[in-house]
């Protein structure tokens, strides 16, 4: 047996195998936390233009979620001296922010018009409907919604994804009238993150095999989709003009937290995790014990 190691910059490509896991089940991405230079203009983008809500704020350090109210989804540190990211690292791709309904997604559209925001792109993802746009710092975001699960077309264990262009007069068709002054659907919330790595063997050894997420869908050139109980994704990587690992102090992803069901879930992943000598971290939180290990993209994962 051949084990995969962890390093500064996350997983080791050069190991092949490792200590198959079990499939994972009833998980959710819980929360992201990025880091910024510049706290306040971070912030009037996720309040003002988003409609998230402020839960704490105490100095350098803001927690955002959809009603103002635990649990906080978003964590924002400032730490000014942080430089911008180098687009050549590898890192966050996007956080996708999963909209309960068509005409919640229809509503952060007039949002974004309104404040005169630009996105970079719409896309039909048969799926899911999704809207792709920058926060002030360069962090791609994707606002999406569901297409209902019953019509997802699955074969080999793969879901039917493809990219076409959005009908965006059809989804705007669902906004209500007062789209553009409307509250947040509390029901908002991370539903994926997309992720840049240097390998994507390595990922896949590491989401798929440690992990034991499933492969969703591979046939993206230089993309893996991964997911548990059925989704179409949680956790989706690409090599897409990564040339470098990912700069621990730059401004951008900092961690994310993966929620697992159970306590026993949780222990067998990190002793998991010390025989394929990925270096865990297992500390106490307020709510439990959190699992610290480095990602491929060499990304703080916490698993809690």
């Amino acid at each position: 047996m051949i084990f995969l190691k962890s390093s500064q910059s996350g997983v080791d490509s050069t190991m092949t195998k490792m200590i198959a896991a079990k499939p994972l089940t009833g998980i959710q991405i819980s929360q992201v936390h990025l880091r910024t230079a510049n706290l306040s203009r971070v912030l009037h983008f996720y309040t003002a233009i988003l409609g998230l809500k402020v839960l704490s704020s105490a100095g350098s350090m803001a927690c955002l979620s959809a009603t103002g109210l635990e649990p906080a989804w978003i964590r924002i540190s400032e730490e000014p001296a942080a430089p911008a990211r180098n687009r050549g690292t590898a890192g966050l791709f996007h956080i996708a922010l999963l909209y309960p309904t068509r005409r919640d997604l229809a509503a952060a559209v007039v949002r974004l018009a309104k404040h005169r925001h630009p996105i970079d792109g719409a896309s039909d993802h048969v799926v899911s409907e999704a809207i792709y746009l920058r926060d002030p710092d360069g962090n791609g975001l994707e606002l999406y919604a569901d297409r209902p699960k019953a019509n997802w077309v699955w074969q080999n264990g793969q879901v039917g994804m493809s990219t076409e262009v959005l009908d965006l007069e059809s989804l705007l068709q669902t906004a209500g009238p007062d789209a553009a002054t409307a509250q947040l659907s509390p029901a908002t919330r991370v539903g994926h993150l997309h992720l840049q790595v240097t390998d994507l063997k390595a990922a896949e050894l590491f989401y798929h095999d440690f992990l034991g997420l499933a492969v969703t869908q591979r046939s993206y050139t230089g993309a893996l989709f991964l997911s548990a109980d059925g989704y179409h994704h949680h956790v989706a990587v690409n090599t897409w003009g990564v040339r470098m690992p990912v700069a621990e102090d730059e401004v951008g992803l900092a961690s994310y937290r993966i929620i697992v069901p159970d306590k026993d879930q949780l222990l067998e992943l990190s002793d998991r995790a010390r025989t394929n000598i990925l270096l865990p971290d297992l500390r106490p939180d307020r709510d439990g014990p959190v699992l610290r290990l480095r990602d491929p993209a060499g990304v703080w994962l916490e698993l809690a």
